[in-house]
């Protein structure tokens, strides 16, 4: 059984567009927060950074880390490129963090993750096992019985149903469950005092519109108002919405599982929000959002998939920002223009939106949960 644990964190850092590299950017300053954290444990022996940026690259190499500098000519398998690092470096008890995730979780949390999966061999104990940002798990040569997903979400549940390794899930809450990935992860974030020296140093010279989500929040503390959510909402959350927050709610819960599952690629998305939004038209749906709710929480994702259409990640971050006029999708630019029209205040954005995100205003209402594990 090792006695240390070796920390892969992958941090893509470069963009093809402003608005992407505004997230990038972002991630690879958190990414340093979480550096910082868990180079203190002594439960974390090698550490190998996994980034396609030169900037970030030289800048870790500077702070003495060990770094994996992807080709930018290369095309990019997520899981090929961690199975290769892990027989590369020899690992026999790999942390993997994706760069905008775990930004939340202290020094102490990743040490009691880490001896958990250090103590008990053929175990994988994640932030979610159906849709992972970071896992750690034993022997890291599991990772040879799975075929090796493109992306890190299908990480722990391959471990477990195609590995055999025992699952074990970190309780939900900000901590475990945010990661950046979208603009609208920034202005959550952003709210939130225990963020990094790194990341809010960051955030402070990002010019970011909190107007809605300030009127978003008032309809959360307001008992007499109903908030809507919509997307991949899972049964935690909900829960946690009924008990953390003051306002009634309208919940949608529609296609959880569906990139793991196949389903998008398939094309077999299907909304009963995305059905009538295809009858109405944006502007009538969102006409019809503000009959029902005094503020709506969109996973726009599940309506694109629905459409089964493919925009740019340029037009969903534009999209998320509500900066219709930089949209080139005809769909995505008019859904996001009746959003910023709409007479209530709507938040848009991927999974985090209605995950991580989410926790984050919660605990912006009340005091932080804190971390436990969960069998």
């Amino acid at each position: 059984m090792s006695s240390t644990a070796t920390l892969f964190l992958f941090v893509k850092g470069t963009a093809e567009s402003p608005v992407e590299q505004l997230v990038a950017e972002a991630q690879c300053a958190a990414a340093r927060d979480t550096l910082e954290k868990i180079q203190t444990l002594p439960e974390i022996g090698n550490i190998i950074v996994a980034t396609r940026s030169t900037a970030f690259a030289a800048t870790l190499r500077a702070l003495g880390i060990t770094v994996e500098q992807d080709s930018p000519d290369e095309e990019f398998h997520w899981g090929k490129c961690l199975t290769h690092l892990i027989r590369k470096h020899r690992a026999t008890t790999p942390l993997y963090i994706g760069g905008g995730s775990g930004i939340l979780m202290r020094a102490e949390d990743w040490r009691v993750m880490l001896q958990q999966v250090l103590a008990e061999p053929y175990t994988v104990v994640a932030n979610n096992v159906y849709s992972c940002d970071f896992a750690a798990w034993s022997p890291g040569e599991a990772l040879e019985k799975i075929e090796p997903p493109t992306v890190d979400n299908d990480l722990a549940y391959r471990l477990i149903e195609h590995a055999g390794l025992r699952g074990v899930a970190l309780a939900r809450n900000a901590a475990t469950q945010l990661d950046i990935d979208t603009p609208t992860d920034l202005l959550t974030t952003a709210l939130h005092p225990a963020i990094g020296k790194h990341l809010r140093a960051f955030l402070d010279t990002v010019p970011l519109d909190t107007t809605r989500l300030a009127r978003l929040l008032d309809a959360l503390r307001n008992r007499a108002a109903t908030a809507l959510i919509a997307g991949r909402v899972s049964a935690a959350l909900a829960l946690a919405l009924e008990r953390q927050t003051y306002c009634q709610w309208r919940i949608f819960s529609e296609e959880r599982g569906m990139r793991a599952s196949g389903r998008i690629e398939r094309g077999e998305v299907r909304s009963l929000l995305g059905y009538y939004l295809d009858t109405v038209g944006a502007p009538a749906f969102f006409t019809t959002l503000a009959h029902l709710a005094d503020a709506a929480i969109l996973d726009t994702r599940v309506l694109f998939a629905h459409r089964r259409t493919s925009p740019s990640a340029a037009d969903r971050f534009h999209s998320d920002l509500l900066q219709a006029e930089k949209i080139t999708d005809p769909f995505v630019r008019e859904l996001t223009a009746a959003a910023r029209s709409a007479a209530i205040p709507v938040l848009l954005g991927g999974h985090s939106v209605v995950a991580g995100g989410m926790y984050v205003l919660m605990e912006h209402l009340n005091k932080p949960t804190p971390i436990a594990i969960t069998q």
